[in-house]
């Protein structure tokens, strides 16, 4: 039976609003009360956000300028840029939401565009039928994966791969049929979607060019001779359009250049033996969904068991895919070859390609790892620290490969049949996505009540830094280290409006005040900082224990002079 277009829309929308309910469920169990991430990294992301939101409304000094680090210049450059969250919170904070509140929103907002992109790229690239494309969608939408590494806001960027696809794909078709005013709209929006991804989150960003670096060979390599000489020609066709976006690139990107690539030199980002290579994967991380996976969590238990006693039960490398989806992404890796291919089975096999390729660059086997290579030679590399969320990223085209594969054989099955078996399939493939556990560490009541009883800063103060922290601790964080004073200062200098020398990152700005107080080196950190930087008048003191402001921090605890 055919739907026509309005019943198709409307089972789209229950199923992205099921897959959506199914992946926050616990927020909207709770009502929002316990939210993704946790005071540290959370509150990190929650005040990159609403410093665009503070952009947007004309109270922000420069776009590149955060209120934390104060003043620094290009702060933003010290983090990812979060602007898609942004974009969508500032949305939400204009519409009455708190910033924790607005935060979770702007995720569950990501997550709808992821759902919609990739029925749209199952729908073009991958070819699925309406429903096929509607069980891709919510697969991607509810990827363990993404659901149990979601403490980290910016893997949710993922959720924008899916609309790249299909703008790269648009505008390579139309470059090969020679439709040039259809080249400029798709390459555009191509190129305007990859730059705000790169000022959103950069390890998606790059995944998605890493990715696309070996697409377009692993395609020249089994095009065949008609096809490469169709590409060819329409190059030579659209040379023009080809170079005027090229030119829109380098404008669109322009900002994000300008921005990191100065903080690139001054970090030198970070050291392959040090940091990276611990973050390689283990073949068996390829499965590693968790201990608490709904369907594949006793064979996680039994693997680490049997092969690598002792592994942490949660760790950076717990980004592996189940295992039915897996096996079917096997299948589909033979399925792909059989028969004479035609355009759309020539892209499924440099997709094929490309996903075999790059995964298996990611996989350490004893104390060596392909990604080396990447490390070495690949522009951006030395930025993407945790290698194994590249398997967040290769969920997409896993999925779409997957389910091709999967439609096509049951489609020469009798219809009853058929129809039996695809629902059987959806639902082990639905079910094991499913995890039990969630990382919501972020109490919004008692965080929004902290923010909402810092009073007023007095007139005099021009800018602050904390100098008593909070004792408490929710869910049994640690207090007495560099984290617990920073981040609340970096929202509460957001919100306000008000800077903060304040701050943390990855990377730090020269100067930058360590410890934590009330540890005597943290003042005279911040001393050292303030008089670096020259910010010692109008610097004020807040203590986040009393949420009372001090006018005169430094002066009131200078050192006694010397006799």
């Amino acid at each position: 039976m055919t739907l026509s277009r309005p019943w198709r829309a409307a089972l789209a929308t229950l199923a992205c609003l099921a897959s959506l309910g199914v992946f926050f469920r616990g927020q909207l169990a709770d009502g929002f009360a316990l939210l993704i991430g946790d005071r540290h990294d959370g509150v990190i992301a929650l005040a990159i956000m609403e410093h665009w939101s503070n952009l947007l409304r004309g109270e922000a000094a420069a776009w590149d300028r955060t209120f934390y680090f104060h003043p620094v210049p290009a702060t933003l450059g010290y983090n990812d840029g979060y602007l898609a969250f942004g974009l969508l919170l500032a949305a939400f904070r204009a519409a009455g939401a708190d910033p924790f509140l607005a935060g979770e929103l702007a995720n569950v907002a990501l997550r709808a565009i992821g759902f919609l992109g990739c029925h749209l790229l199952a729908r073009r690239v991958f070819g699925l039928s309406f429903s096929w494309a509607l069980l891709g969608a919510a697969l991607f939408t509810l990827s363990n994966n993404l659901f149990i590494r979601a403490s980290h806001a910016q893997l949710f960027s993922v959720s924008l791969v899916p609309m790249l696809g299909v703008l790269a794909h648009g505008a390579g078709a139309a470059l090969i049929a020679g439709r040039r005013g259809a080249l400029l709209g798709w390459g555009a929006g191509f190129v305007l979607w990859h730059a705000m991804m790169l000022l959103t989150g950069f390890y998606m960003a790059w995944y998605a060019a890493l990715f696309g670096a070996l697409l377009l060979p692993a395609w020249l390599l089994v095009a065949g001779a008609g096809r490469r000489g169709a590409l060819l020609r329409g190059v030579a066709r659209g040379w023009w359009a080809l170079a005027g976006l090229g030119g829109f690139a380098a404008l669109v990107n322009l900002p994000f250049l300008r921005l990191y690539l100065p903080k690139a030199r001054e970090t030198g980002m970070h050291d392959y033996a040090g940091m990276v290579a611990q973050y390689t994967l283990s073949p068996l991380d390829i499965l590693h969904v968790g201990e608490r996976n709904l369907l594949w969590g006793w064979l996680v238990r039994a693997l680490n068991d049997a092969f690598r006693p002792g592994f942490p039960a949660w760790s950076e490398q717990m980004t592996g895919l189940p295992l039915l989806l897996v096996l079917l992404f096997a299948g589909a890796l033979a399925w792909v070859w059989r028969g004479a291919p035609d355009d759309r089975a020539v892209l499924l096999r440099a997709i094929a390609i490309a996903t075999v390729a790059s995964w298996a660059l990611t996989i350490r086997l004893g104390e060596s790892s392909p990604w080396w290579l990447v490390y070495q030679h690949v522009p951006g590399a030395r930025a993407a620290r945790v290698v194994a969320r590249y398997q967040i990223f290769i969920t997409v085209p896993v999925i779409g490969l997957a389910l091709a594969m999967l439609a096509a054989l049951l489609a020469r099955l009798p219809p009853a049949r058929a129809t039996a078996l695809a629902g059987l399939a959806a639902a082990l493939l639905l079910a094991e996505q499913v995890n039990l556990y969630a990382p919501r560490f972020l109490d919004r009541g008692l965080e929004l009540s902290r923010l909402r009883a810092v009073p007023p800063p007095p007139a005099a103060c021009r800018a602050f830094f904390v100098t008593a922290a909070r004792t408490e601790s929710r869910f049994g964080e640690e207090v007495a280290n560099i984290y617990n004073h920073n981040t609340e200062a970096m929202l509460i200098a957001e919100v306000l409006r008000l800077p903060t020398i304040n701050g943390i990152s990855t990377f730090n700005p020269p100067h930058w005040p360590g410890g934590f107080p009330p540890q005597p080196e943290y003042l005279e950190a911040v001393r050292r900082h303030a008089a670096a930087w020259d910010v010692e008048d109008g610097l004020c003191g807040l203590d986040l224990q009393r949420f009372a402001w001090d006018t005169a921090p430094l002066s009131a605890a200078a050192p006694p002079p010397p006799r």
